[in-house]
């Protein structure tokens, strides 16, 4: 970076082992230290393993991705990070140290570097995509494993005298989001989340965590109250993060409207350890269960298979308005998940984000829903899909942040787990100059997932 700037890395990846020692994933990358809290990347991993003993590995790899932001030179935010791990391995796990470049071709960052790397093997359970609708035998829950998700809605309340970068007051901030849980036993869970700035003066803020709580039923398990605590990063939006740490606690109640759907309140603080943002927050919920745990290690349970499909989806977003009043198109890369509500209509979250177009820093993240026909002769289908959410970052003209986005599409089985989607729609800023054509070209991944 520029002389004497230091900026630390987090990283966080989900490998699948497409071929004995050949992995595959979607990873993140985003700042925790130094000075540009909010640069985050998102992109695809690959890697290879070759192991040197039952012990020791080496694990060479390459990571392109886009994204940017917290003023960062990233150019049009295309990043590479070539790498080589030297990994220690035990009974599953494994820690080591990896050799990297990262590299921002279209802007100003090139370093050098050595860093930690800690790994952990899982299964992943799923089986062919044909075969949803009918059940299966598994004593083990399918896919990431999550038991349930949920979207989150509500507002940031930043403590008085909470400035942004550029000395004005932080007011009150509309917010997006999700979170996925994973219980370890009736009580304790870990989970993911993250969301986005939707609404205010802050679009292009966003925040990925890592979550562990505690959960408790009261009034026959239709009410629940928990616990939760979060770490992981934030920023953007001219918010001052820092290096981009975040902390966040809270408590919140559920109530289950049916056995698969719930609602719920959660409210509580977030605070960026190095940097002057410190906020309340309150937030409403609305959540599916995906799955549970088997009460007993030594039967299986029978199952149910909904359809999923994983995609990595590339996007031209035409002639897209700039703060700047100009108008320039930018390319992203994304990374799409899909579940099967029928066998025609599905619930589906994406995250993309700028690798070209002078609109480093730019992100967008959705969720919706979507509707497919039968595949109608050699392989083809149609569908179209409605999605909300957040979008900010690169000088994009999506003031407040909330957007909406329709895309009809033509779906191209190459074989029967993976296709190629074409698709060509219309994204719409609720209050910015964001408003622009788009065509996304999909590679899709297919199988078959074992839930409740």
């Amino acid at each position: 970076m520029s002389s004497n700037e230091r900026m630390g890395l987090l990283g966080g990846n989900y490998l699948l082992e497409v071929q004995q020692d050949v992995f595959l994933g979607p990873a993140v990358y985003s700042s925790v230290t130094g000075k540009r809290g909010g640069l985050y990347v998102g992109g695809i991993e690959a890697s290879l393993r070759k192991t040197v003993s039952p012990s020791l590995s080496i694990e060479p790899g390459m990571y392109i991705g886009g994204g940017g932001g917290g003023s960062a030179g990233v150019g049009g935010g295309l990043m590479l990070r070539p790498h080589l791990d030297l990994m220690l391995r035990n009974k599953g796990s494994s820690f080591g140290l990896s050799i990297s470049q990262v590299r921002f071709p279209s802007g100003h960052i090139t370093s050098n570097q050595i860093g930690l790397v800690a790994s952990l093997d899982e299964t992943f359970i799923y089986t062919q995509p044909e075969l949803a609708g009918q059940s299966m035998l598994s004593s083990e829950r399918g896919g990431l494993g999550f038991d349930r998700i949920m979207i989150n809605g509500g507002s940031y309340q930043p403590r008085s005298g909470t400035t942004k970068l550029d000395g004005s007051t932080a007011g009150k901030i509309g917010y997006a989001g999700f979170r996925a849980d994973h219980f370890l036993n009736d009580h304790v869970f870990w989970g993911l989340e993250g969301g986005a700035f939707a609404h205010g003066s802050s679009d292009g803020y966003a925040e990925v965590l890592g979550a562990v709580g505690v959960e408790y039923p009261l009034i026959s398990n239709k009410l629940k109250v928990g616990a939760i605590a979060a770490l992981g990063t934030g920023g953007g939006g001219r918010i001052n993060v820092g290096g981009g740490a975040l902390v966040k606690g809270g408590v919140y109640a559920q109530w289950q409207i049916t056995d698969q759907v719930f609602v719920g309140v959660e409210g509580g603080m977030a605070d960026s350890p190095n940097g002057n943002f410190r906020s309340r927050y309150e937030l409403v919920q609305i959540g599916m269960k995906l799955d549970g745990a088997n009460k007993s290690s030594h039967s299986d349970d029978l199952r149910k298979i909904n359809g999923a499909e994983w995609a990595l989806d590339g996007a031209d977003y035409l002639k897209a308005a700039r703060k700047s009043g100009t108008k320039e198109s930018l390319q992203t890369i994304g990374f799409v998940m899909n579940r099967d509500i029928t066998s025609s209509t599905y619930l589906t979250a994406q995250a993309h984000s700028a690798l070209r177009g002078n609109a480093g820093g730019f992100s967008i993240g959705l969720v919706g829903a979507g509707i497919r026909s039968p595949e109608i002769s050699h392989g083809v289908s149609f569908g179209v899909e409605g999605l909300i959410g957040a979008a900010g970052g690169g000088g994009v003209d999506s003031q407040g942040g909330a957007v909406v986005q329709a895309i009809p599409y033509a779906n191209f089985a190459l074989n029967k787990h993976i296709g190629l989607r074409l698709g060509v729609g219309r994204i719409h800023s609720l209050k910015g100059e964001f408003n622009s054509n788009v065509a996304n070209a999909a590679l899709v991944v297919k199988f078959g997932l074992p839930s409740q």
